[in-house]
């Protein structure tokens, strides 16, 4: 996760940068919580276009530190 994968938004008269879909998607699976995973669901239901491979990538890489189980919660919420 970088933050050369954030993008740019005006905001009134400042460019905040807002993270990508995939690493929100991530967080909010690494985080469990019954709201943040319902909210992982909506990103990807509102972004076809999302990396897959990318957001597996890194929850394997949570996985191997921590052993719990984030691939396989990530892979429930895609059986929608």
């Amino acid at each position: 996760m970088a933050l050369s994968r954030t993008r740019a938004v005006r905001v009134g008269q400042k460019a905040v940068r807002f993270i990508s879909p995939e690493d929100l998607v991530i967080h909010k699976v690494i985080a469990g919580r019954p709201r943040d995973l319902e909210d992982a669901r909506t990103v990807i239901l509102r972004n076809p276009e999302i990396d897959i491979k990318y957001i597996l990538r890194w929850l394997d890489e949570f996985e191997k530190a921590t052993g719990a189980g984030f691939p396989e919660i990530f892979k429930k919420l895609l059986d929608f």
